[in-house]
């Protein structure tokens, strides 16, 4: 078994800890919030334990495990009495479920340092992980911070350091959910030194620190989030946003165990109701670039006046504000002639890209019509293009004259596509249409006929809605 107090290895540079040792000024005390529910022992005392190990305990007011109505009973009495010797760690009980988002906020009501850093309950805490964070708000006490993320494997829970910093976060706008992708440029050069922190656009999640000042001015969590998601994102925003700033830190580091199939186990529906909350709120108009990418699905909110009067009371930037100075690399579909699905007329049936994780290049298939959009909307503007866009464009592509794939880049004999008025998608230089299978999920380029498994519904962009640019 592997022992609550194991040795991690300091993933910091030299210069992170000789920064440490140089700063000459008095660092804040800080609360811990850790939620958990149903989390296996070990896990959770290894996270526990990591932390009050590698913390000055001058610093660490104390550490507040919110149980969010466990089962297990290893959480109840003998979780009390393991920690007994520790005066610092206080347990809080939900009497019901009610989510790791109103967890956090109940853990954070009950806090009383002037910082507050959120865990989540299996993670463990590497040599240095909080002064660093803490120097970078004592300095900016409207910074929002979080650690480089190790992996902690789900297997047998071995570590190790990234060997180099190379990403940070921003977000798929199918989903709004945070994707990792290179450091720009420009956020490179911006930075003077290896140990300066990185603006990120989003944070990846619930690990983060923040004074409980400027998390309060911000409305802390909008508590009518549902359960999970959604909330790293609307911290995101509205940080930028409303005069903060969100810091990856080089010289802080949290390991995390990514469970197979991720630990928490929520409806899609709520998931995806808290982004149109946060899209609602945050994002203006560019909220309809989400809501098209995901074929319109009806989702009622509910009641965002409070949010909306409290983004006024901040006088927030705007959302194009916030895409000019912290996403510029974002592109947006611009006059599109059509947006949407690409549907058969033989057939019940969409073209998907089928697409995972950003690949390279794939081949599209044909499946039922999903109704959310994502993988099956397609755009085709003046250029006869035919692609998908989040981070990456995808086109539809031929190669010789019969395979269709999708890429980011088209060789000869190129993307250009024609919906004609038989409703054909034509393929300008091979002369031959997009093809159904009629049996199997492929696709193909056959000479043009009047069959009907060339027969396509492609929707015309929506003229009702605004589609903005930032430039």
């Amino acid at each position: 078994m592997i022992s609550v107090h194991r040795t991690l290895p300091d993933c910091r540079s030299d210069m992170c800890r000789k920064r440490i040792k140089q700063f000459n000024g008095s660092l804040p005390e800080f609360s811990v919030v850790l939620v958990f529910n149903n989390e296996a022992w070990t896990t959770l005392l290894r996270s526990v334990h990591s932390l009050i190990n590698r913390t000055p305990q001058h610093l660490l007011k104390e550490i507040l495990l919110v149980d969010d109505n466990s089962d297990f009973d290893h959480l109840r009495g003998p979780l009390h009495r393991h920690f007994r010797l520790f005066p610092k760690v206080k347990i809080i009980h939900s009497p019901q479920r009610i989510g790791l988002i109103r967890a956090r906020l109940l853990g954070f009501d009950s806090t009383v340092a002037p910082v507050v850093i959120f865990l989540d309950s299996h993670v463990e805490c590497f040599p240095g992980w909080a002064e660093s964070m803490l120097i970078r708000i004592t300095r900016n006490p409207q910074a929002v911070v979080f650690p480089i993320i190790e992996s902690i494997s789900d297997r047998n829970f071995g570590v190790q350091c990234t060997a180099r910093i190379e990403e940070y976060c921003t977000f798929l706008w199918k989903t709004l959910q945070y994707h990792w992708v290179p450091i720009p440029r420009r956020e490179l050069n911006r930075r003077m030194d290896d140990d300066d922190s990185y603006r990120s656009p989003v944070m990846p999640g619930g690990i983060f620190a923040v004074t409980r000042e400027f998390f309060t001015k911000l409305g802390k969590y909008d508590p009518k989030l549902g359960f999970w998601g959604g909330e790293n994102m609307e911290l995101s925003f509205k940080t930028w946003m409303c005069g903060g700033t969100l810091e990856m830190d080089p010289c802080s580091y949290v390991g995390h165990v990514f469970r197979l199939g991720g630990s928490i186990k929520v409806d899609a529906s709520v998931i995806f109701r808290n982004a149109v909350r946060v899209a609602e709120v945050w994002m203006d108009d560019y909220k309809n670039y989400f809501y098209e990418m995901n074929n319109y699905r009806n989702i009622n909110p509910g009641n965002v006046t409070d949010r909306v009067l409290l983004r006024q009371s901040l006088q927030c930037k705007s959302f194009a504000w916030y895409l000019k100075n912290l996403f510029p690399e974002q592109t947006f579909p611009h006059s599109m002639n059509y947006a949407g699905e690409i549907r058969s007329r033989a057939f019940a049936k969409c073209i998907d890209s089928n697409i995972q994780n950003h690949e390279a290049s794939i081949r599209p298939i044909l499946i039922g019509c999903s109704g959310f959009g994502r993988n099956q909307v397609w755009y085709m503007g003046v250029s006869g293009h035919i692609f998908q866009e989040d981070l990456h464009v995808h086109f539809i592509c031929v190669t010789g004259v019969s395979v269709l794939h999708s890429a980011k880049e088209c060789q000869p004999p190129g993307p250009h596509w024609e919906y004609r008025k038989d409703n054909s998608l034509y393929h300008v230089p091979t002369g031959k249409c997009l093809t159904a299978d009629g049996v199997t999920d492929n696709l193909s380029m056959t000479p043009c006929t009047n069959s009907s498994l060339q027969k396509w519904h492609f929707q015309e962009r929506r003229t009702d809605l605004g589609f903005p640019r930032y430039t």
